[in-house]
């Protein structure tokens, strides 16, 4: 090689040596058909290394060899620009029958296939080359990464060569080598409930989780953030994408391509929700709020009449619902960048709910829970103000207003949760108004509670 160029290799994803060599238009690259050294071309990881790893850097690119021994029907999908391509998945196990799940994309697949015959008994033992580890839901598996990666099926390489022999021990192959393995489809929130294997967390729990990945919490809704026009968004007919503003007379989505002459609405509606040790807010996707509050985002938008800033109507057939809520913890909100979490998926079945109910909700119920379920008091941030029902002072609302007046569902904060952490409150419905009110707090033996005691200056 010639008239290359020499920079400092600063991220080591893909070599972890000290420099890179870049090639521009001037480099000349002379293929040396014997080379008089050696040439080590890949650089493994073990399957054993990858599941017992700690922690996963899936930035981090890597070689496997491994022998073909499960396969899922391949699937054909849209990439985010529109592009059509391939997904197959695979199992690779090694000589010391270790298995791990692989994922390619793109014209690999058809590669692959070609040697993936029915009745195979011939090993099939691929190198896969630039590929990333990924950890989910505490399974570990790894995938092609973009135009990178590189799939190795050459029976001639040394590599190849010497992990068939000491897999097969010199004898030959005679039974069949590739199993067909089901292909994984989604559960439903009830089906993966009903499997007994979720762990049901409090939200206190969560909002101290340093790990990614799914929980699921049990929680009411207490409050709808949204109003008049940030409930929905205009969407694709064909797949879930947002749509920007029509081109002529139609609208084009980026993700799949389809065009059609008017957009879909579907929900994106943030909630809070409240489960006695803390509360927390979630980003509803469609399929979740209409299940909740039982009507279609079009259906809404033609039936509900919209009055001023309001959201419609129809939204209030979530609150105070008691639902179990998968959610997806992010890099994001475990540093508290983000504080809203994405609902993956749902269950309001109240059989289900009581069953996988933590200890802490089930048996330990907060002390200060008056007759009606409600708590009588609120902490805000690192001060907390009481309501007592045996008080004679009467002290101001001010502050207590201001910080909860956004609970309003009608006109809803942006921000709850920032002076909220914890939210050990229940408001009652204003009967006339059929809202939550600022100033009416749990009643005890029907007499109103006024007084505020504060244990700091707020």
């Amino acid at each position: 090689m010639t008239n290359f160029i020499v920079v400092d290799n600063q991220k080591g994803n893909i070599s972890r040596g000290k420099y890179l060599l870049f090639f521009s238009h001037r480099t000349i690259v002379s293929h040396v058909e014997n080379p008089s050294f050696s040439l080590n071309a890949f650089r493994f990881r073990t399957i054993r290394e990858l599941l017992n790893a700690e922690k996963i850097d899936d930035s981090a690119l890597f070689d496997m060899i491994g022998e073909v021994v499960g396969k899922e029907d391949p699937k054909e999908l849209i990439t985010s620009k529109g592009k059509e391509t391939k997904r197959l998945a695979v199992i690779l196990e090694d000589l010391e029958n270790n298995r791990i799940g692989c994922t390619i994309f793109g014209e690999m697949v058809d590669q692959l296939l070609r040697h993936m015959q029915d009745g195979r008994v011939e090993p099939l033992i691929v190198v896969v080359q630039y590929f990333k580890a990924t950890r989910w839901n505490g399974k570990t598996s790894v995938q092609s990464h973009f135009d990178i990666s590189q799939l190795h099926i050459d029976s001639n390489l040394k590599d190849v060569a010497e992990f068939r022999s000491r897999l097969l021990g010199g004898e030959p192959s005679s039974s069949v080598r590739i199993s067909q393995v089901p292909s994984k489809t989604a559960w439903s929130g009830v089906e993966e409930l009903k499997q007994g294997a979720v762990s049901v967390k409090t939200i206190e729990e969560v909002l101290i989780q340093h790990e990614e990945g799914p929980a699921w919490i049990a929680a009411s809704i207490v409050a709808i953030n949204v109003t008049k026009d940030d409930w929905f968004y205009k969407s694709c007919r064909k797949c879930p994408k947002k749509v920007e503003t029509p081109i002529g007379n139609r609208y084009e989505c980026g993700k799949c391509g389809h065009t059609h002459g008017s957009a879909a609405l579907r929900f994106k509606v943030e909630v809070m929700v409240f489960d006695g040790t803390g509360s927390i807010r979630l980003l509803l996707w469609d399929k979740e709020t209409s299940m909740l509050c039982g009507k279609r985002a079009e259906q809404i938008m033609e039936d509900d009449v919209i009055v001023g800033d309001e959201y419609p109507k129809t939204l209030d057939n979530m609150m105070e619902k008691r639902v179990l809520f998968k959610i997806n913890i992010k890099e994001a909100n475990i540093n508290q960048f983000d504080h809203v979490y994405t609902v993956m998926k749902i269950c309001d079945d109240e059989d289900i709910i009581d069953k996988n109910l933590p200890k802490e909700l089930s048996t330990n119920l907060p002390s200060n829970v008056s007759e009606d379920g409600c708590n009588n008091y609120l902490e805000i941030s690192e001060n907390v103000a009481n309501l007592k029902t045996d008080c004679d002072t009467e002290s101001s609302m001010d502050v207590v207003e201001e910080c909860i007046s956004s609970l309003k569902y009608k006109t809803p904060s942006k921000n709850i949760t920032n002076g909220l952490k914890n939210f050990p409150l229940s408001l009652n419905e204003d009967e006339e108004e059929g809202q939550l009110s600022t100033n009416r707090f749990s009643r005890k033996m029907g007499k109103r509670q006024k007084c505020v005691n504060l244990d700091a200056d707020i």
